[in-house]
């Protein structure tokens, strides 16, 4: 059996502020760390489930942020940008019986979460897909349902798991952290919180035939609504893309596969190849 690990920070317990979020930020080795310990957690129960090899995808930040060498050896590590399917590269690398999220949180049209956005918050207000804004969460989902991947867990603070809960109700959750503020919550442990995922996947591996696989969108008409005029401007250069707005442009696409490499090149290039994820 293998198993996918897409991995990002914010939603990891202990994590609430920006500079923990940043290479040079206060306590950013320690949310890397918490990151890490999350993500073996998940891929050590994964394997008490059955797992052979687990896939782990670092999709925050410059994407260098797991430690490497605290990974067990049936795993590998997927990390460093640009590369074509964000917070997904490598679920299109064989075939995967099960993927799970660790560390994930909600978009920037969000109410609710820490520290909400949309792969680049700096660059991005709004993704939508069919008129339906979209987080991260339901885009990298809609890739792994085109590559007939099904997400089982995800953990993330109470607001995000909300999100998936609407998403899809059958996915086995864990709240790792309460939401006080854009930039405070009420965290768990890093260790009752490892242990929680270690459960939870357990949970989500023990009644997988209940887990529903969700849906991919009807159409694939993308709308980017970003944060300055000037990237709507650009791009209405091409003739493939449509201006909606001051700040927003639409195009089509055939598939998820080719929509995320869309939003590849519009967030890295668009925020002058600095990712900030």
């Amino acid at each position: 059996m293998r198993v996918y690990i897409s991995a990002d920070i914010e939603g990891v317990a202990g994590v609430c502020g920006a500079q923990q979020t940043q290479p040079t930020g206060f306590e950013f080795s320690l949310a890397r760390k918490w990151m890490t310990e999350e993500v073996v957690a998940a891929a050590e129960s994964a394997h008490e489930a059955g797992a052979t090899e687990v896939v782990i995808a670092d999709g925050h930040g410059t994407a260098q942020n797991v430690f490497l060498d605290d990974l067990p050896d049936y795993a590998s590590l997927v990390r460093a940008f640009p590369r074509p399917l964000l917070q997904m590269q490598g679920i299109e690398d064989g075939c995967y019986d099960a993927a799970l999220y660790i560390g994930h949180h909600t978009s920037m049209a969000s109410f609710k979460g820490l520290r909400s956005h949309t792969y680049h918050g700096g660059c991005i207000r709004d993704i939508r897909i069919d008129g339906i804004s979209q987080s991260e969460t339901t885009l990298n989902t809609m890739l792994a349902t085109h590559y007939r991947v099904p997400v089982i867990f995800s953990a993330g603070d109470a607001d995000y798991i909300e999100h998936v809960n609407e998403m899809n109700p059958t996915i086995e959750t864990v709240v790792t952290k309460k939401v006080c503020g854009y930039g405070a919550v009420n965290t768990l442990t890093p260790k009752v919180t490892s242990d929680l995922i270690r459960a939870g996947v357990a949970r989500a591996f023990a009644r997988f035939e209940e887990i529903e696989m969700t849906a991919e969108p009807d159409n694939y008409e993308v709308e980017v609504e970003f944060q300055g005029r000037s990237q709507a401007e650009m791009w209405d250069y091409l003739p493939w893309v449509t201006r909606t707005g001051s700040f927003s442009i639409k195009a089509n696409f055939i598939s998820a596969e080719e929509a995320m490499k869309f939003f590849t090149f519009t967030i890295l290039y668009q925020a002058s190849g600095v990712p900030g994820f």
